[in-house]
């Protein structure tokens, strides 16, 4: 029988999302300081909405880049840990 794979590291995970989320939200304000030297005039809502948006989506890319990272490090899968060569991803053409 093949042995249980590793369960997954929450804390890692979380961990790494905010993170990302972090990141997320150092874009925003970076963003906001090149809003603010142009001519346009944006919202205090519209920031606000912004930041949460570029926030969630680094905490879950951030996420999702650790669990995948996780996934492939406990892959049981022999065939898996085989080198690859330069054209393995590539088809044959006719």
């Amino acid at each position: 029988m093949a042995a249980e794979p590793q369960p997954l590291n929450g804390r890692r995970i979380v961990l790494t999302g905010l993170v990302g989320a972090g990141l997320g939200l150092a874009v925003s304000v970076f963003l906001q300081t090149v809003v603010r030297n142009t001519p346009v005039s944006v919202t205090s809502y519209a920031v606000f909405w912004f930041r949460i948006l570029l926030a969630a989506f680094g905490g879950l890319g951030g996420m999702a880049i650790e669990t995948v990272r996780q996934l492939q490090v406990t892959n049981p899968d022999p065939a898996y840990r085989q080198p690859r060569g330069k054209s393995a991803g590539r088809r044959n053409s006719p």
